[in-house]
């Protein structure tokens, strides 16, 4: 077979063990941590969280690993999916229905996303994160898995009710405990975690040769392509919570996805390997991805706190732009 041809297959065959594999490790796990009466609200916000960013992590993971211009692949991914989450499939989901979001995640997680993504730019500003500074980022995550929980607890009852249902109904949780359905649950897990790894690997060797082939970079694929690809889990919750008329919980599932790519991500991948920071990025798409991020905050924060359609179309045309200079520029 061609070359070229092998490795488009390549990659789009990745995209989808990436997709694949979370969605059966996210509901096994799941499903097994609810048999074992695990309150829901802990699986939101551990299991769901954590494996919606999991193709990023290990595509971040492996790129960095293999070394060389391919390790660019993993800081772009994790750059360009957060300037997916709150440019594309913030704008699409708004375009798609007028947001309402609740004032409570503009004052205390919206906020301490941009605090944390001010913190990561400082991070890479000499040139990478080191093993240190992974270190702070995943305490940080322990930190804030620690707060969401607390903060998850004293919320009043019908704001409880309603995000446990989302969660109830999107993973489709049992309760029950047999031998049967946990075999099932953990081959849910087993099946998960392979097809992360084979999609993982298949996408950044793919990845790698594409970039090489047209001539542009690796960080230009990782920033575009790559980002676009293992965002498909975010985009896909956040259009489930648009179209059940819960925008607060497609914004925050967007605001915590960004959180857990820099604390989890870049967090987990450099303390493995010191992540290194290519200058253009220092320069150019940190800041993009800082002003993406900001412009949402101020767009929704005025009252009544609804992102409409416009807003979305501003934010989905801002994608496009980006992602048309990053590929024109990077030929």
């Amino acid at each position: 077979m061609n070359p070229f041809l092998f490795n488009i297959l390549l990659f789009l065959a990745g995209f989808v063990f990436l997709s694949g594999g979370a969605e059966f490790l996210v509901r096994g796990a799941s499903r097994f941590a609810a048999r074992l009466n695990v309150p829901l609200v802990v699986i939101g916000l551990t299991i769901v969280a954590f494996g919606t960013s999991l193709p990023e992590l290990l595509v971040s993971m492996i790129a960095n690993l293999e070394g060389g211009s391919t390790a660019d692949i993993s800081i772009g991914n994790v750059v360009g999916s957060n300037i997916a989450n709150m440019a594309l499939i913030l704008g699409l989901v708004s375009m798609l229905r007028p947001m309402s979001v609740e004032s409570k995640l503009l004052r205390r997680e919206y906020p301490l996303m941009l605090i944390v993504s001010v913190a990561f730019w400082a991070m890479a500003w000499d040139g990478s994160i080191s093993r240190i500074e992974g270190v702070l980022l995943f305490l940080g995550l322990l930190g804030f898995t620690a707060y969401s929980y607390t903060s998850s607890r004293t919320l009043p009852a019908d704001e409880q009710a309603e995000a446990l249902d989302y969660v109830e109904d999107v993973l489709e949780v049992e309760s029950g405990v047999t031998w049967s359905a946990l075999l099932r649950d953990l081959a849910f897990v087993v099946v998960g975690i392979i097809g992360l790894l084979m999609g993982a690997n298949w996408l950044v060797d793919s990845a790698t040769f594409m970039a090489r082939y047209f001539g542009i970079s690796e960080l230009v694929i990782g920033l575009t392509v790559v980002a676009l690809g293992t965002s498909l889990p975010e985009l896909a919750t956040s259009v489930v919570a648009v179209l059940r008329k819960q925008g607060d919980i497609a914004l925050g599932n967007l605001v915590g996805s960004n959180l857990f790519n820099i604390l989890a991500i870049v967090g987990i991948t450099s303390m493995v390997k010191p992540l290194p920071a290519p200058l253009a990025m220092r320069t150019f798409d940190f800041p993009i991805m800082l002003a993406i991020s900001v412009l949402p905050f101020l767009l929704v924060l005025p009252k009544p706190h609804v992102i409409n359609r416009w807003n979305g179309t501003i934010m989905f045309l801002l994608y496009l732009t980006y992602n048309g200079w990053v590929l024109i520029s990077g030929m």
